[in-house]
């Protein structure tokens, strides 16, 4: 006999009673006749449109309904005290008609940089942007910590509230997945985005909640700066158009406690300390401050010798690191502040290391320089570095003279394209996009180019203070991908009362960095995966575990948009790759009813289980399912055929047809597809 059920065995616990839910209610047919609000969520992704849906849901206190809907486009209705709202999930920029990041670009924000998401107000067929969220669950140390600073930026610059959603507490681990330490930003960064608050008159702000990971002793240290609280308050407040500026200092005030603390807590003394912050803070001109009150933070550039530089780049910085610059408030970071008294010897310096090149500087104040690699050993692009610049302009403010210096080892054909067009080029890349349209001067000297350049930017930063609207978006033209994740979490997730649980969902764009599975006494976390194991399985887009009465069966999806993009041999791999995952400890886990803590020696009882390998991808026709199945070495075939009423074609080459059965199981408890199997 077949059961999913936890509950039908007592001493098992039921997953429905393990973990939080989020739908009160699936497959309601009806729209209310009356609504508050209309309400959509541009996400990257569906994970991400979800956990926005969850801190809207979280901040009306609601009850959230599923509405009869097309498995690409979920829609919902919150009831809450505050009235009713619809709300629609769009999942994956740029699909729906509208291209919502170049929206913002566009009405101020200066950079192409999307957040995780945007909420929107639809009205006569016209959207307005409310506010945008921002989420990261990786480790927020060294580069990582900066790299969604221009995304910050931009909507600040646009006049688009936003919030990130941070944790603190994670992990660092080791080949063997063995906890190495927990690792923290450097307080510049929190700061960062409390003076630009502070400087623009907006919500510019990270929401700190805790890791999995995280230690009793590190949550006792940290637990007064959580703002999850502050964050809902914020975004009810943005939504029904109330004043929310007390919350939003309360958020500030957290922040700066926690820039102080993670100061303190340094090995080193190498950043501000203490009220230096709150002055930093006050100050109207954070340069002259800097470059004023900081002569014992002296700056001087790390070296770590892993891309090759031009012999021109090296005397260059010996030369500055001899001025003994200010730093914009932590010594390691790229970035310098020369005083304004030392700018002619700089400019000295520059033409006489490039007599070639025409070069003036502004003498009237002081210069921040930032120094950008840009580019790994082979020239390709360093993601976190585009973070770079607009860091340093959250802090410095659009007043502040900047110069970006670039020496990285780029690829020919960069060069190539930054003679023939350099708008082409920026329009192209993000991180050249941030250094010509945030900085004043920019430098290029790399051992890849001819000769180098030197640009001379007239540039205005300044913030949009109109709504940022855009006719309303439409259904897709071409499915993608993106729709075949939004089908399988729609599908699989939420169904925890069945005795299903979605342990990861990793679409386009999403958290990839942890697999979640259940037994009796809770939930178990693996974090900071990586995408390929150390016995060669592969990273599936999509864990599914399914409880059967007396053991477990997990489903490792990959998912595709269409048949022919999956791999040979995917199926293995798929199943090594959680084989390999399940004998390793986990990195967190949570009693129910608890909260999430750091792992001890605890094993998770999943034995018996098994692990069923599935490709997921759009339809095209019956003839490419068993090939496809059968190039891959796989277990099953999902082909999604979207549409208001879905089809999900199947084959299933299990012995009990467990992929059939589970799906069956799945379509009682929802509306918007069918199956038909083959």
């Amino acid at each position: 006999m077949f059961f999913f059920f936890f509950f039908d065995d007592p001493e098992r616990g039921d997953i429905a009673n393990l973990l939080p839910q989020l739908v009160d209610d699936s497959s309601n047919d009806e729209m209310p006749r009356s609504y508050t609000k209309y309400l959509r969520i541009h996400g990257d992704n569906i994970v991400e449109c979800e956990r926005t849906l969850a801190i809207i849901k979280e901040a009306y206190k609601g009850r959230l309904t599923l509405l009869k809907s097309p498995l690409y486009k979920p829609k919902y209705f919150l009831s809450s005290s505050d009235g009713v709202f619809v709300i629609e999930l769009l999942s994956g920029h740029n699909r729906w008609g509208i291209d919502v990041v170049a929206v913002i670009q566009n009405q101020g924000g200066v950079l192409h940089e999307g957040a995780d998401s945007y909420v929107t107000e639809l009205n006569d067929g016209v959207e307005t942007v409310l506010f945008a969220l921002e989420y990261c669950s990786a480790l927020q140390a060294g580069n990582n910590a900066w790299q969604r600073s221009g995304r910050a930026l931009s909507s600040t610059l646009a006049g688009v509230p936003y919030l990130y959603y941070t944790e603190l507490g994670g992990v660092e681990l080791d080949e063997n997945r063995t906890v190495k330490s927990s690792r923290f930003p450097n307080p510049v960064v929190p700061f960062s985005y409390v003076s630009t608050s502070k400087r623009y008159g907006c919500c510019c702000i990270p929401v700190y909640k805790t890791h999995p990971s995280i230690t009793e002793q590190l949550y006792s240290h940290y637990s007064s700066i959580l703002g999850e609280e502050q964050g809902q308050r914020i975004i009810k407040g943005i939504i029904n158009k109330e004043d929310y500026s007390a919350s939003l200092s309360t958020l500030i005030n957290k922040d700066l406690a926690l820039v102080k603390l993670l100061a303190d807590d340094r090995k080193r003394t190498d950043t501000l300390q203490g009220a230096e912050w709150d002055q930093l803070l006050s100050s109207d001109k954070a340069d002259e401050w800097l470059v004023n009150k900081t002569s014992t933070l002296i700056w001087k550039k790390r070296s770590t010798n892993t891309v090759s530089v031009s012999i021109t780049f090296k005397k260059l910085i010996a030369s500055v690191i001899g001025f003994k610059c200010r730093t914009i408030g932590g010594s390691t970071l790229p970035i310098c502040v020369v005083p304004s008294n030392l700018i002619p010897t700089l400019e000295a310096t520059l033409r006489s290391l490039y007599p070639f090149l025409s070069i003036t500087l502004d003498r009237s104040k002081p210069l921040a320089i930032v120094w950008i690699t840009g580019f790994k050993p082979q020239g390709d692009d360093s993601r976190p570095d585009r973070g770079l610049v607009p860091l340093a302009r959250m802090i410095l403010g659009g007043s502040a003279n900047m110069m970006c210096v670039v020496s990285g080892p780029a690829k020919k054909s960069t060069w190539r394209k930054l003679d023939v067009s350099l708008n082409n080029l920026c329009s192209d890349n993000g991180l050249w996009q941030a250094i010509f349209n945030l900085c004043n001067y920019v430098l290029i000297d790399s051992k890849t180019i001819d000769r180098p350049r030197f640009y001379n930017r007239g540039i205005t930063i300044q913030r949009n203070t109109r709504p940022v609207t855009f006719d309303m978006a439409v259904d897709p033209l071409v499915f993608s991908e993106d729709d075949t994740d939004c089908a399988i979490h729609q599908i699989f997730a939420h169904k925890n009362n069945l005795g299903i649980l979605e342990g990861m969902c990793n679409p386009p764009g999403g958290d990839w960095s942890g697999i979640s599975c259940v037994d009796k006494t809770g939930e178990y976390r693996w974090t900071s995966l990586r995408r390929v194991s150390t016995i060669g399985g592969k990273r599936p887009d999509h864990v599914i575990q399914v409880a059967l009465q007396d053991s477990n069966v997990f489903f490792s999806i990959e998912s595709k948009g269409v048949g022919r993009d999956l791999e040979n041999g995917i199926g293995p791999k798929l199943t090594g790759y959680l084989q390999n995952v399940f004998v390793c400890l986990p990195t967190a886990y949570r009693k129910v009813g608890e909260e999430w803590r750091r792992m001890g020696k605890q094993i998770p009882v999943l034995e018996p289980f098994r692990i069923v390998s599935i490709g997921a991808f759009m339809f095209k026709n019956v003839e490419e399912l068993e090939v496809h199945r059968k190039r891959g070495c796989l277990d099953a075939i999902l082909a999604f055929q979207l549409g208001q009423v879905s089809i999900v074609h199947v084959i299933d080459r299990t012995n009990d047809r467990i992929v059939e059965k589970v799906l069956r199981h799945a379509e009682q408890a929802m509306s918007g597809f069918e199956i038909q199997v083959y």
